[in-house]
């Protein structure tokens, strides 16, 4: 084949080429040749990879779901899983699982019948009394969307007999191993890195369907009918009614569980204390409230934990790094704690902050602090990087807290391209203002916690914030140097506090973040949150504001901009611009103090009242970003018809809560008979 192949090549194309040019027209010829054989490979491979819904291309989804009469935007999943969960249609296990498909979110099936004792018949009255068992604890969840008790009701909608009611819990539990916890004066610290309230989770159960389990089981053996799921098994904040409902507590000022109660079981159920690397046994952990004041003293070798307000307090003798494995709730992929940050194998200088020292790849620099990262990457002079690549790559694989070097960092370096990241399952904490001036260089920050304020100099390139969380109680946030004229500032997914810019060349871009500017604490028991209702969001560092170009972003605090083009955005504060003949403002809700008539009609947007904050939704800084319920004859919440596709606005706007939750409850009735009546139901955080 290569002879005939020769043979009808040109003679001009078998001349060698001279010695320091291109390379001789033959192997050139060859070369193309080769690139179109392996795209013709690879689109030979895509047909046998389109066949099945895992491996299947975006496109190639709808045709596999028209083969299973699933309607066009049925997920991957699904897909999947149209088989299996149709062999089991109408049993609890079935809605739980369709819905986890459906949504991706953890799914509580209940059923009419278990929440009547009994029904009444019109033709024969009976009367009768219901009673509650009061010794198994289910005296604690009654009420409550985990209530297993049955009761005496008026058989009506989700409490119909034939009911199904499905409830979802359409948030994320994270798990945040060996954070180093943050000190709060008093002798008590919090679990969370930037020391606001955590309220404590239950580890999740893996989004694991029954079906996944049932190919595995030998032929001819039916599967084994799974139970609706209990309390221990969904996402629940952990307090006390769910504690004691769980198992055995012995009750005082501090609480101690039972040996076998399943939270002190095998792997850190609730949370896991070391100290100093040493695993704290739960026999030295003990439950109580720990308010600022008035809590009371750990004893000897002990730690206390408060789960409702994420707080410990060690005894006296109890010294060293005290690092916690616990589970939080994150209502979207927002900010440092919900990072799906990573690292690029393909970036140039590589440069690892671990203060443990532990062992690394070959070929890394580590280092044991921020500021020796910092004049490393400053020192290098050469990367191997490509075009598009990070040149320098300054890795945060710690959980600890690092301190901001002390004074701004300078230089002109000969490096570009800079990166700093800490990818999942990290989240450091940069204690201190960090301060960049470096000349002409674009940095990315992706994933960490910031305990201080941002100041950015009018040296830099840009500067790209991805996945960063600052800390708004302190009132730290974004300080652009009012001289920056040239640098560009993006930030994504990100909670920041409040932003200080002057009008520059380039408008500050935010997507999918939340901009604090009162710094209200979370306050889960209680309290005065506190903050500054009337600092702003975004404003003028000196003079004049900055230019705004904005995407599903939530603005606590007033606002001014020069020129705003935003979209889909909430400003519980209003917003004050410019007017002039250029930008937009769509989608929005601009305030219960906002004016039309401030406003040109280019920037007219959905105004008036601002629904109160609160019923269904997820919280971020104390403020929630509203999702739509099951659907009704009432008319829709003004909060959710001002977004461009009926859905939420705000920082979660593109999570699609909304109509994802509408999508699911328009299609339970495909899974249940006709005889039962499907409702949907949202959990609220607490439960």
């Amino acid at each position: 084949m290569s002879e005939r192949f020769l043979r009808m090549v040109p003679p001009a194309l078998l001349r060698a080429a001279p010695d320091g040019t291109e390379p001789p027209p033959l192997l050139a010829l060859l070369a193309a040749l080769e690139e179109q054989w392996l795209l013709l490979a690879a689109d030979v491979d895509r047909v046998l990879d389109d066949a099945f819904p895992d491996s299947a291309a975006e496109w190639a989804l709808p045709y596999l779901g028209a083969l299973l009469g699933l309607p066009p935007d049925a997920g991957r999943r699904e897909i999947a899983y149209a088989t299996a969960l149709r062999r089991r249609k109408g049993t609890p296990a079935a809605l739980e699982d369709f819905a986890e498909v459906v949504t991706g979110w953890s799914t509580r099936v209940r059923e009419g019948w278990t929440a009547t004792v009994w029904c009444q018949q019109l033709g024969h009255p009976v009367r009768r009394t219901a009673s509650l068992d009061l010794r198994n604890g289910e005296h604690l969840l009654a009420g409550t969307g985990l209530d297993p008790a049955r009761r005496s009701v008026t058989p009506g909608g989700s409490y119909h007999p034939a009911a199904a009611t499905i409830q979802v819990f359409p948030w994320q539990v994270l798990g945040y191993d060996q954070v180093e916890v943050a000190p709060l004066g008093g002798g008590r610290f919090a679990l969370h890195p930037l020391g606001v309230s955590a309220p404590l989770y239950l580890r999740p159960r893996p989004l694991e369907i029954a079906s996944d389990a049932e190919d595995e089981r030998p032929p001819g053996r039916p599967p084994v009918p799974r139970r609706p799921r209990a309390p221990g098994e969904l996402p629940v904040r952990a307090t006390w009614r769910l504690i004691d409902a769980l198992g055995d507590v012995s009750y005082g000022p501090v609480w101690t569980l039972a040996p076998d109660h399943p939270l002190t079981g095998d792997g850190p159920a609730l949370l896991e204390l070391t100290v100093d690397g040493v695993p704290l046994p739960w026999a030295k952990i003990g439950l109580t409230a720990l308010p600022p004041v008035g809590s009371p003293a750990a004893p000897a070798g002990t730690v206390l934990v408060d789960p409702y307000r994420g707080v410990v307090k060690p005894a006296g003798d109890v010294t060293g790094t005290l690092r916690a494995t616990f589970y939080r709730a994150v209502p979207g992929r927002l900010g440092a704690l919900a990072s799906t940050a990573e690292t690029r194998d393909d970036a140039g200088v590589v440069i690892v902050v671990d203060p443990a020292s532990g062992p690394h790849p070959a070929g890394q620099l580590v280092v044991p602090t921020l500021s020796a990262a910092f004049a490393a990457a400053t020192a290098a002079t050469s990367s191997p990087s490509e075009p598009d690549a990070p040149q320098v790559e300054i890795r945060l694989l710690t959980s600890d807290r690092l301190a901001a070097p002390a004074g701004p960092v300078t230089g002109t370096p000969a490096l570009t391209r800079w990166r700093v990241v800490a990818p999942s399952g990290c989240t450091p904490v940069v204690t201190g203002n960090l301060s960049l001036r470096l000349a002409d260089v674009q940095v990315e920050l992706s994933g960490f916690l910031l305990a201080g304020a941002l100041r950015i100099g009018p040296e830099l390139a840009g500067v790209d914030l991805v996945g960063i969380t600052c800390d708004p109680t302190s009132g730290h946030g974004i300080e652009v140097d009012p001289t920056a004229w040239t640098v560009r500032l993006t930030a994504t997914r990100c909670l920041l506090g409040p932003v200080r810019a002057d009008l520059s060349a380039y408008p500050i871009q935010l997507t999918d973040c939340v901009v604090d500017g009162r710094g209200a604490a979370l306050m889960p028991c209680g309290g005065d949150p506190g903050g500054d209702p009337t600092r702003a969001a975004v404003a003028a560092a000196d003079r004049f504001p900055p230019d705004l170009a904005a995407t599903g972003v939530t603005f606590v605090g007033p606002v001014g901009a020069d020129e705003v083009w935003v979209t889909d955005c909430l400003f519980t504060g209003g917003l004050r611009t410019t007017v002039t003949s250029t930008g937009c403002v769509r989608y929005c809700h601009l305030g219960e103090h906002d004016s039309p008539q401030a406003h040109p009609p280019a920037y007219h947007s959905l105004t008036g009242p601002l629904p109160r904050f609160g019923g269904i939704g997820f919280d971020s800084a104390g403020y929630y970003a509203p999702v739509v319920d099951a659907p009704s004859t009432r008319p829709s919440s003004a909060l959710l018809t001002g977004a461009s596709d009926g859905g939420e606005i705000g920082a979660y706007h593109h999570a699609r809560r909304g109509p994802l939750a509408v999508r699911l409850a328009q299609r339970l009735p495909e899974m249940t008979p006709l005889t039962v009546h499907p409702h949907l139901s949202v959990a609220h955080p607490e439960e």
